[in-house]
């Protein structure tokens, strides 16, 4: 049976005719609307949020191998790994301490470098005959190139001052301005030495990884058989409550998407309801040609559901489309303050699917209820022939 006909009628009824219904035509914009507006707005998000995690990542490093003490402990084995995969490192021992420049004072994470290994591109040009400070440390201390600065260590106390808090002194030789908030307003660089000599401890505490690793040589480092416990850590352990507020987000992105796409479901059924009631004397036309009602009742679903695939999937190419032109031809429109000035863009499969599957799935559901009510008021058309005798 060539059911075609059936549906270039009807497709030219809610389309082109002059009686066609609004509302239902009204639903069928918004669920255009509602897949292109969710591809742009999770190509957008998806993009922000990957910037983010790609600074932190290159600032942090993407695996931690924290030691749960100071080691002096040969990490040749570790190194030759690392090395031979060409993956930038640092070993370091780091510290929280306290910065001061005359009357300025403020709380830091010092990061005492062993200047000897492969370090990231961030600090590969970096002076480091001082200290590195981020730059919005660097202007609440007040300090300039040159200038002395005070590293306290407020743990550690020299008995013979009385228990005084002890520090070291050393001059600032370079900025570092990385965009992150939490870096350049709490971190600073230096030699591992200069750490060193205010803990009076020799060693290392923790090695930064910076790129990705197969998994085969994570397992050989997990493996590693050193003295010292340690873990291995990657950037989402790091930075467990910053990747779950970044779900967090999405999910209440998708709820607050998902209720708003209520509304269409609501155009969608009043539209269906009234739909149904116009064209219940058009299927009563194709019944007397011959046509099965139960057959009618099927096509009449299966059309609202062929009408709904092609809208959404129309909605999504569309979204694709703006998010690439977007990424190709998108100016830089948000004043230099802002870390984005232009909108970073992240396309991936699941973007496509769920643009596609949560307009379509809301779609099939209120249509499939308003055809359940239209198949309980039209259990046989005989009624509807003797209403019209």
């Amino acid at each position: 049976m060539n059911i075609w006909p059936f549906f270039s009628y009807f497709f030219k009824y809610l389309f082109f005719a002059k009686t066609r219904q609004r509302l239902l035509f009204i639903a069928v914009v918004g669920l255009f609307i509602s897949a292109f507006s969710l591809m742009v707005i999770q190509g957008i998000m998806g993009g922000l949020q990957k910037s983010l995690i790609q600074r932190s990542k290159s600032l942090h490093g993407h695996y931690l191998v924290k030691f749960d003490s100071v080691t002096n402990e040969n990490l040749d084995e570790l190194r030759e790994i690392l090395n031979k995969e060409g993956v930038p490192f640092y070993s370091e021992l780091e510290s929280e301490v306290m910065l001061k420049n005359k009357g300025f004072i403020a709380p830091a994470k010092i990061h005492g470098l062993l200047l000897s290994d492969n370090r990231p591109g961030f600090l590969g040009e970096k002076d480091f005959s001082g200290l590195v400070l981020g730059s919005e440390l660097a202007a609440k201390l007040k300090v300039q190139f040159l200038d002395d600065v005070q590293i306290i260590a407020p743990g550690v106390t020299d008995s013979l001052m009385g228990e005084v808090p002890r520090y070291i002194s050393e001059t600032l030789s370079d900025y570092l301005y990385s965009e992150l908030p939490e870096v350049d307003e709490f971190e600073a660089w230096g030699r591992v030495e200069i750490v060193q000599n205010l803990l009076r401890q020799r060693g290392i505490n923790q090695v930064r990884i910076f790129g990705s690793l197969p998994d085969h040589l994570v397992n050989q480092i997990k493996s590693l058989n050193l003295e010292v416990p340690f873990r291995f850590m990657t950037w989402e352990d790091m930075n467990g409550p910053l990747v779950w507020s970044l779900n967090l987000e999405t999910k209440v992105m998708m709820f607050l998407f998902i209720s708003m796409s209520l509304l269409v479901a609501i155009a969608i059924t009043s539209g269906l309801l009234i739909f149904y009631s116009k064209i219940r004397r058009d299927l009563m036309s194709f019944w007397i040609l011959g046509m099965p009602q139960q057959m009618l009742l099927k096509l009449c679903f299966r059309f609202i559901l062929l009408i709904s695939a092609v809208i959404c999937c129309l909605g999504t190419v569309a979204g694709f489309i703006t998010l690439r032109l977007l990424d190709k031809y998108g100016h830089e429109f948000m004043p230099d303050i802002f870390i984005e000035t232009r909108f970073p863009i992240d396309l991936n499969f699941s973007h496509i699917t769920l643009s596609l599957l949560i307009p379509f799935g809301i779609s099939v559901v209120f249509s499939y209820l308003s055809f359940l009510n239209f198949r309980k008021e039209n259990q046989s058309f005989i009624s509807i022939v003797r209403s019209v005798g």
